[in-house]
């Protein structure tokens, strides 16, 4: 898959800020299906902050972005494998896709590890 699109976006309670980036599957039975992803990078709640930040550093080591990403453009356009799930409905929401992991294209190790040589600081505060 790649990223094909960024936006950033305010979150729905004004908050905070989201990435949402939306990706592109390459190849395989669901080429040219496409899914989003939305990164907390800004939010009142440290925990979902903490875990897009995490999502944010693998994602970059996995397209082999190292140092500091000040803009979403060394991410996009770069082929990578991801690991999708399929999250059941809840309350008003629907069965939906999730992105769990991220590697290098025809990389053996697991998609979930954290990458070695991602940024250390995000470009958001």
């Amino acid at each position: 898959a790649q990223v094909i699109e960024t936006e950033l976006k305010d979150t729905r309670s004004g908050s905070g800020q989201m990435l949402v980036l939306t990706w592109e599957i390459l190849d395989g039975p669901l080429a040219k299906r496409r899914l989003w992803e939305n990164l907390n990078i800004r939010n009142s709640n440290a925990d979902a902050q903490a875990i897009a930040e995490r999502q944010l550093k693998r994602l970059c080591g996995a397209v082999g972005h190292t140092g500091v990403l000040n803009d979403t453009k060394p991410i996009e356009f770069k082929p990578l494998q991801i690991t999708v799930t399929v999250t059941p409905p809840k309350g008003e929401y629907g069965e939906s896709n999730a992105i769990k992991g991220y590697a290098p294209v025809g990389s053996a190790a697991s998609a979930s590890a954290p990458a070695a040589g991602a940024p250390k600081k995000n470009p958001w505060g």
